[in-house]
C-alpha cells in the first residue's frame, strides 16, 4: 500500500490515507498506536474489499493537525469531507480502539453515509467498575507493549522494520493524541449518541485486551438498536495486529455474510 494524499473541503485539511483492493468500500479507522503500510490485517481485507485506511488527524504525517481537532463533531466532519472528496457517499466502517469509538460518532452524526460499522475494543466509555490499564500511563521505554496479548510483540509488530528513534517518537505522539481526548478518564459523551446509530453493527472485544474489559462489549450492545457481540480470543486491545487473519475473518463474515461470530 502506497501512502495517498488529498485535500478535504470544505474543512481544509489534508487526509493522509493507504487504499487497496476493490469491492465495496470499507473505511478502517485505526487504533492508539497509529497505522503502518501493508498491515495483514488490511491486505486479507483488501482481498474482498476496497480498503480505505486513513490517518487521524494528530496521527502519523497527520500529526501538525491535531489542534484542529477539539470534539467528536470535528472528526465527524473530517471523515464526512473525506468521504466526498473520495466519491463514496456510503461505506462500511470498521474502527478499532480510539478509531471505534471514532467509527461510532460518524455513524451517529452522519448515519446515512455507514452501510455496517464493526467497532472493535471501543474506547469512549467508562466503568467505574472496569477501568482497565491507563494506555497513557505505561512504562516510557516500552509505552505502548501492554497494548498487544504478548507484551514482547510490540518490538515485531509495532517496531521492526523501522529506525528505532523514530520509531519510538511517533509510538509517544500517536499516545500523545489519543490522550487529548481520552486521558485522564475515557469518558467522552458517546452513549448519548449511539442511540442514533442505523447501521447494522457489530460490537467486538478482545479475550486478553488489558484496557477494554469484557463488560464493555454488553454495555456497547445495549446501547445500539439491534447490535451483536463477539469476542475475538488470542488478541489484545491491538487486535489487528495480534490476530490478523481472526480479526480480517470476523469483520468480512459480518460485512459480506451477517455473521456475528466465530
Amino acid at each position: 500500500m502506497e501512502l495517498q494524499t488529498v485535500r478535504t473541503e470544505p474543512g481544509g485539511l489534508n487526509a493522509h490515507y493507504y487504499r487497496a483492493g476493490s469491492g465495496e468500500p470499507v473505511l478502517y479507522l485505526h487504533h492508539l498506536a497509529g497505522l503502518q503500510s501493508g498491515e495483514p490485517a488490511l491486505v486479507r481485507l483488501a482481498a474482498s474489499f476496497d480498503v480505505i485506511a486513513p490517518y487521524h488527524p494528530g496521527w502519523g504525517p497527520a500529526k501538525d493537525d491535531l489542534t484542529a481537532v477539539e470534539s467528536p463533531l470535528d472528526f465527524a466532519l473530517f471523515y464526512a469531507d473525506f468521504l466526498d472528496v473520495l466519491g463514496l457517499e456510503r461505506v462500511h466502517v470498521v474502527g478499532i480502539s480510539i478509531g471505534a469509538w471514532l467509527g461510532a460518532e460518524l455513524a451517529a452524526i452522519f448515519p446515512q453515509r455507514v452501510r455496517k460499522l464493526v467497532l472493535v475494543n471501543p474506547l469512549g466509555q467508562w466503568l467505574a467498575e472496569a477501568p482497565g490499564e491507563d494506555p497513557f500511563a505505561q512504562h516510557p521505554a516500552r509505552p505502548t507493549a501492554m497494548l498487544f496479548a504478548d507484551p514482547d510483540s510490540r518490538q515485531s509488530l509495532l517496531m521492526e522494520g523501522q529506525d528505532p528513534t523514530e520509531a519510538y517518537v511517533q509510538e509517544v505522539l500517536n499516545l500523545r493524541a489519543g490522550a487529548k481526548f481520552l486521558f485522564p478518564i475515557p469518558d467522552t459523551g458517546i452513549a448519548r449518541r449511539l442511540g442514533r446509530i442505523q447501521a447494522a453493527t457489530l460490537v467486538v472485544t478482545s479475550e486478553e485486551d488489558k484496557v477494554v474489559l469484557p463488560p464493555y462489549g454488553p454495555l456497547w450492545q445495549s446501547q445500539i438498536a439491534g447490535a451483536h457481540l463477539a469476542t475475538l480470543p488470542h488478541a489484545g486491545h491491538l487486535a489487528e495486529l495480534d490476530a490478523p487473519e481472526a480479526f480480517a475473518a470476523l469483520v468480512s463474515n459480518f460485512i459480506l455474510h451477517d455473521q456475528a461470530g466465530q
